[in-house]
């Protein structure tokens, strides 16, 4: 059995908690998240939840910062020609404006250099620094590049052009010969905060020199611009980003700042209280656009403009772009599925490596980003021009791609990046000999377990915990991002009142829910089509983000639908396996066996069995649980959804036998000549055998004191119910029969699910696929028909006995099981 995804409560201090939750007079829920993001004080809970730039670390504690700053002083003072080097994402465009901004302001007049993506790739190049000396720069400062740039590096001194490098990207022991270099990550640096983004440090470069000169800083025109840099840039919102960020968040509609203004009325965010979400996702990509297609540099006139037409024209320009791109990436797309779903075979391949002619290079990532996310599994795009392609990649959370990619580095003309992302350019004939090593090193680290999405839950909640109070002391907690995610919560065993698809192609589902004698209004975005498998009655749970709706003036609480299991369907049907599986394990219960007496066994007393053998499975090995009944599977399976990944890691759950050889193992409807039972330490016998020749057999089979029953008085209940699901009685054979002859035809092919829906409606039976079977099983051996079952259709040829009567309870198999069904 396998699951297409898992939920995992985080396992969170109680202790720590209670603490913060009694000291600072917020709720448990809020506490708990708090613990879970990392917060173990009080006074940690208190920065976290109001920061102030008060809490932002002294910019002199960077190495090199002291240098720097000297340095610019004396550009300052002899009116030099100063150059900033930035880069083309949203990063680089923030750093270089924030820059620009302050030293015109501090009387430089700077010039800056972004470089073309398409034709000059990331980060310094010699030809740029050319270009930079020719038009007599004497200063260059780059900002979030230039820590790996040691050729660069040594032309600028051999150039007499000094160089002072600001970056924060990972860097080694050796750095490039520059005048200075300011990085969090230097293994010599001793700054208290590693996950500035690079517009991160070009603000404490900003802030130092603030402090050296005695110049005030404009936080409503920069501290905006840090924070759509730093949550463009996706680093850590915790620490000194957290500060930037919920500060910048604040003062963005106070900006002075033309290019914010102009970005947020063409992205209709001018009457909005921006999120971190907008950020990432509405102004984020304007920004990259522009980068992506070869215009970055507009970004940064966007954000120094000193003219609102300017501005606003700049800005429709990026929006436009933005629109192009979406355009270019929906047929990227499109084609990239093609790709997959025609020449990969995902049940091989754990590593998608799909490449198409002339795929715009500077969209892939996104592309690569959705193909992960659709497949549930690492991604790498590649886009061929010439003999030449460059690629993107980017992961899941188990696999750490740049270290994949790492031992495949000989195969790269150019390759970088990170644990979930890289970018690499390779010769297009190696293409293939990348797609089959990456498997291979696939295959030696990642388990099918790996490629199951694990969604991640601060806590398990109940009505009491959905109040306005609540949500108001969650607020707090934004903005969110890596590493401080919004809250995702696990309310269980709501009952479905309503629901339906709304929006364009119904996307979107709308639902109203009941937990604990309350409903709730719900709204599940990108969700519609989960409305084909639910009923109003199911009993589901649901992982939510509770919200404050606002309509009308009017708030209520609404839950925002992440993720939905049904618990409880009230249209109870049975899986085809199943009753194939539970066929071979009584027929399998016939089979000879050296019966014992007086067999030793342990027999569990306590109510709550579900909670028990899930405890068993998850803390210790070598457990062996046996489960008959269908209904105690799903209890079972719905427990287990909400363990986490590890959990199946390490437990089989299997039809008949044990099919891994994982440490534990559950085993349904089992065929106990085909286990090897004494491999395992303890055997739990979760509920009844519908035969009870396999519990002798059982007993046969364990060592003493090995085996736990722990069967109850309902299990008698429920293996009647599963045998009405599947034994046809005389009459439901007769009606099955009668239809056949209708047909007038000797040999006719049935369509199975058409058949069961119309013989079900006209004669009200209770037919499924499993009972059907069985029926024609013992039509067969009664010798009125012969039959063949293939796939969807069954082929039925109907034999000519007319005048021979046929005594349908004298059939084995139907004696077999009427009996089985009368003897519970």
């Amino acid at each position: 059995m396998r699951f297409d995804k898992v939920i995992r409560v985080i396992d969170s201090d109680n202790q720590k908690s209670e603490i913060i939750k009694n000291k600072l007079g917020i709720s448990h829920l809020t506490s708990r998240i708090l613990v879970n993001r990392g917060i173990g004080s009080c006074e940690e809970a208190q920065i976290f939840l109001n920061p102030t730039l008060n809490n932002l670390h002294s910019p002199f504690l960077l190495k090199d910062m002291d240098k720097s700053v000297a340095r610019i002083c004396k550009a300052i003072e002899e009116d030099e020609d100063v150059w900033i080097y930035g880069d083309y994402d949203v990063d680089g465009v923030t750093s270089t404006s924030i820059l620009m901004l302050f030293l015109n302001h501090i009387g430089l007049a700077p010039k800056f250099y972004i470089p073309d993506r398409m034709s000059e790739g990331y980060g310094l190049n010699q030809k740029a620094l050319e270009y930079i000396k020719d038009q007599g720069g004497q200063l260059i400062i780059t900002v979030d590049c230039g820590i790996t740039s040691f050729d660069e590096a040594k032309f600028c001194k051999d150039n007499n052009l000094d160089i002072i490098i600001t970056d924060h990207h990972q860097c080694k022991e050796m750095l490039p010969d520059a005048y200075s270099v300011i990085n969090p990550n230097r293994q010599d640096c001793n700054y208290p905060f590693k996950k500035l983004a690079g517009v991160g440090v070009a603000f404490k470069l900003i802030q130092a020199l603030s402090i050296t000169l005695e110049a005030q800083i404009d936080y409503s025109e920069i501290l905006p611009i840090v924070a759509i840099g730093t949550v463009a840039d996706v680093v850590s919102l915790t620490g000194e980003n957290r500060v930037i960020v919920k500060n910048g968040l604040k003062l963005i509609h106070q900006s002075s700042n033309l290019g914010i203004k102009s970005l947020l009325e063409i992205t209709s965010l001018k009457e909005k209280e921006v999120t971190s979400g907008h950020i990432g996702f509405v102004i984020g990509p304007r920004i990259n656009a522009g980068g992506r297609i070869g215009l970055a540099k507009h970004g940064v006139e966007l954000f120094i403009s000193n003219c609102a037409k300017k501005a606003k024209s700049i800005a429709q320009n990026l929006d436009d772009e933005n629109n192009k791109r979406q355009i270019i990436e929906q047929r990227i797309m499109k084609e990239a599925i093609e790709v997959v779903e025609k020449d990969i075979d995902l049940k091989k391949e754990k590593i998608i490596v799909a490449a198409g002619e002339n795929w715009h290079h500077g969209v892939i990532g996104i592309v690569s980003s959705r193909i992960t996310e659709k497949y549930r599994r690492p991604s790498i795009l590649i886009s061929i021009e010439g003999n030449e392609a460059r690629g993107s990649a980017r992961s899941i959370s188990s696999f750490d791609i740049y270290n994949g990619l790492s031992q495949c580095k000989d195969l790269f003309i150019k390759f970088g990046g990170h644990e979930q992302a890289a970018g690499l350019s390779i010769d297009k004939d190696n293409i293939p000999i990348l797609r089959d090593r990456i498997n291979i090193i696939a295959d030696e680290l990642l388990t099918d377990e790996d490629l199951i999405t694990e969604i991640i839950v601060d806590s398990e909640i109940t009505s009491n915990d959905i109040t306005k109070k609540v949500i108001d002391e969650l607020n707090l907690i934004k903005p969110y991002g890596i590493d401080n995610p919004g809250s995702q919560l696990l309310l269980k065993g709501c009952k479905v009142k309503s629901f339906k698809g709304i929006g364009k192609d119904e996307k979107h589902l709308k639902l109203t829910l009941e937990n604990k004698n309350v409903e709730y209004a719900c709204i599940g975005f990108n969700l519609g089509k989960l409305s084909a498998s639910l009923n109003a009655g199911d009993i589901i749970d649901v992982v939510v983000s509770l919200e404050i709706n606002e309509y009308m003036g009017k708030e209520t609480i609404q839950l925002n639908i992440k993720d939905i299991n049904i618990v409880k369907s009230i249209k109870e049907e049975i899986e085809d396996i199943y009753f194939s599986s539970l066929i071979k394990s009584i027929k399998n219960s016939t089979v000879n066996y050296n019966q014992q007496k007086n067999k030793n066994f342990n027999l569990y007393e306590d109510k709550d069995r579900l909670h028990f053998i899930c405890k068993a499975l998850k803390d210790e090995t070598g457990i062996l649980v046996l489960i008959n009944n269908y209904f105690n599977l799903q209890e079972i399976l719905n427990l287990i959804r909400l363990q986490g990944r590890n959990f199946i890691k390490k437990t089989d759950i299997s039809y008949s036998f044990n099919c891994t050889a994982k440490e534990n193992c559950i085993i349904v409807n089992p065929i106990l000549d085909k286990i090897n039972i004494n491999k395992y330490t303890k055997v739990f016998l979760y509920d009844l055998f519908f035969d009870t020749r396999n519990m002798n057999k059982l007993f046969s089979y364990v060592e003493d004191k090995k085996l736990m029953i722990l069967s109850k008085q309902i299990d008698i209940n429920l293996n009647k119910k599963i045998l009405d699901f599947l034994v046809p009685t005389i009459d439901d054979l007769r009606v099955i029969y009668k239809s056949f002859l209708n047909s007038r035809e000797n040999i006719f092919k049935v369509d199975i699910e058409r058949y069961i829906t119309s013989i079900s409606q006209k004669n009200c039976l209770m037919l499924n696929k499993s009972k059907l079977k069985l029926a024609l099983e013992i039509l067969n051996e009664s010798q009125l028909l012969d039959y063949k079952l293939d796939n969807k259709d069954c082929f039925i040829k109907m034999n000519n006995i007319t005048s021979k009567k046929v005594d349908i309870s004298s059939v084995e198999t139907f004696n077999y099981y009427t009996q089985l069904k009368n003897n519970i």
